[in-house]
């Protein structure tokens, strides 16, 4: 359980610096990578709290531009 709650904060964090790599990012190719990542990690996300229903909800989990 604990090591889910490590993965969890992990894709976390990744989300955050792809939404501020996202916004600083000029080139729509690099946005669109940025993006991917981010779906990743939500997809990520998504599993370990369907395996965990106690973890909560952040704003990265559904984040969207």
């Amino acid at each position: 359980m604990a090591d889910d709650e490590a993965k969890l904060e992990g894709q976390r964090r990744a989300i955050r610096e792809h939404i501020d790599k996202y916004s600083r990012y000029p080139s729509q190719r690099d946005k669109q990578t940025a993006l991917k990542t981010i779906q990743n990690a939500q997809r990520h996300i998504a599993d370990l709290k369907r395996r965990n229903p106690r973890f909560g909800d952040s704003r990265e989990d559904t984040w969207r531009p």
